[in-house]
């Protein structure tokens, strides 16, 4: 169970994981043999200080993360919460669009907090060089944060600067998805590298903090991996459906109101002979849609036919949602996903009904075009 949510005044709930203490003591014994060899501090007072590093970089990632919900916010963004996580933090929270421009700023506000951090740090160094320990802290506070703006500033997924490119790219390209797919690539070769540095130091001759350090790679570099793969199944999907035409999946269908004889069948099903499997829906009250039965149709008295409603001889299948015929198929899979239970029929431009689309006929089609072709 994740843990309860704790509220910072006008901020949006900041969610603290276990792992965010592991992060302040991983940090403070990979500072502290330098703190010791520089002559910062000594003893109690060098874990202490190397413990506040630690901190300090929290609290930088929680100001990085700030930083970016005040953006999402300001571009009318809901933010649901802030986590700070093992291997640093994110913002959750619902755009307003997908705008390029906002998208490129609340992405690009998180690092340039971090850089400004930095600058702050290396301008109040000159007035701590008489303290050693002050002094170790505003090193550390810029080197980090420095290096913190740079590493998000990368340019693949799920970092900051992936979700910049990715965006700029989706521009460019007049597809968003395929600059997902393109900064997705490249998130997963950061991963590669973020794992190959600390590795090819061990085997140049590995210490303690060498391996200490490649397990928190593996870490980050698992995350980021697992990141850039969810943008990228998530991405492909889109695009290939994008080019599906729902038109072509759609069935032909006659509509019929539940208050029409069941005497309209007749002619409704001659008007659909020999268009393949076709269907005639009954729209009852409501927009709701009905399926005729053949037995109770049957059943019916040739005398009592044409006095016999409709809606007494169907079955209820589920509301009715139009969709226009042009769409495609992201659209259509986002409609049928919001409305699972619903029944989609597609109109033309003056609302007059062009065909059936079956959710199990577009997924059957969504996971063909997912398939690998051969040559």
């Amino acid at each position: 169970m994740s843990p309860a949510p704790a509220r910072r005044g006008l901020l949006p709930p900041v969610r603290v994981s276990g792992g965010t203490l592991l992060t302040v003591v991983l940090l403070a014994v990979l500072v502290h043999p330098n703190l010791v060899a520089s002559g910062a501090a000594s003893g109690t007072g060098a874990v202490l200080l190397a413990l506040a590093i630690g901190l300090s970089v929290i609290a930088s990632v929680l100001l990085h993360e700030v930083a970016h919900a005040l953006a999402a916010r300001a571009f009318g963004g809901q933010v649901d919460h802030i986590a700070l996580t093992l291997w640093g933090g994110h913002t959750q929270y619902r755009a307003r669009s997908a705008a390029t421009v906002p998208s490129i700023v609340i992405s690009l506000v998180g690092p340039a907090t971090n850089a400004l951090i930095a600058l702050a740090a290396r301008a109040l160094a000159p007035d701590a060089a008489q303290h050693p320990a002050l002094a170790a802290c505003c090193f550390y506070i810029a080197t980090l944060n420095l290096g913190l703006a740079v590493f998000n500033l990368l340019p693949g997924l799920p970092m900051d600067g992936g979700r910049a490119v990715e965006a700029l790219l989706g521009a460019v390209l007049r597809d968003r998805s395929l600059g997902t797919i393109a900064t997705a690539w490249i998130g997963r070769a950061i991963a590669i590298v973020i794992i190959a540095v600390p590795l090819l130091r061990m085997l140049r001759g590995a210490d303690g903090l060498d391996a200490l350090l490649l397990i928190w790679a593996l870490l980050i570099a698992g995350t980021l991996w697992q990141g850039a793969t969810s943008a990228l199944r998530g991405a492909t999907a889109r695009h290939r459906a994008r080019r599906l035409e729902p038109a072509r999946l759609a069935r032909p269908v006659r509509l019929l109101r539940a208050d029409e004889p069941v005497s309209m069948l007749d002619p409704a099903l001659d008007h659909l002979a020999g268009r393949g499997e076709a269907a005639v829906i009954v729209v009852g009250e409501g927009g709701t849609a009905h399926r005729p039965d053949p037995g109770a149709c049957a059943a019916v008295p040739a005398a009592l036919r044409a006095s016999t409603p409709l809606s007494a001889v169907s079955l209820p299948l589920g509301p009715l949602v139009t969709l226009r015929v042009d769409a495609d198929g992201e659209q259509a899979a986002a409609l049928l996903s919001a409305r699972p239970d619903a029944v989609c029929v597609l109109v033309d431009a003056a609302g007059a009904p062009v065909g059936l689309l079956e959710a199990a006929d577009l997924a059957s089609a969504l996971r063909l075009s997912s398939r690998p072709r051969t040559a």
